[in-house]
């Protein structure tokens, strides 16, 4: 690969892919995130989050990771919608780190995770079920 030293540390290897190809990557992950979106509201929910999941995969190699909160936040939400309670929480709890208070966006973003956390909260019963 042209430019892209496969021998350094991840860290400078990940760098190089951003630097290089990362916009590239940014554009995979939204059209992955739509899809998962679409295949959601057309009640597919496993292959939604397939998809979503993917999505979040390849975000970790665009150069700005401002539309992840939004991802993570779908990744909790279509998991806790089907009772995929662990799965859920774990998506929360990320979002939550995830969270930028410089963020325009940072109270309406707090509170949508807040919400989500409190539906979590309420579901927890039920994982221990499985």
């Amino acid at each position: 690969m042209e430019n892209i030293d496969i021998h350094s540390d991840f860290f400078s290897y990940r760098n190089q892919l951003i630097e290089k190809y990362g916009d590239f990557y940014a554009e995979q992950s939204d059209l992955f995130f739509e899809r998962a979106v679409f295949l959601a509201e057309k009640g597919v929910p496993l292959s939604a989050i397939r998809d979503a999941k993917f999505a979040y995969s390849l975000s970790q190699y665009q150069p700005e990771n401002y539309r992840i909160i939004y991802l993570i936040g779908f990744l909790c939400q279509i998991h806790l919608d089907n009772n995929l309670i662990r799965e859920a929480k774990a998506y929360c709890e990320l979002g939550f780190k995830l969270l930028d208070k410089n963020d325009p966006d940072y109270d309406k973003d707090y509170k949508s995770f807040s919400e989500l956390l409190d539906m979590i909260k309420g579901d927890e019963w039920k994982s221990s079920l499985n």
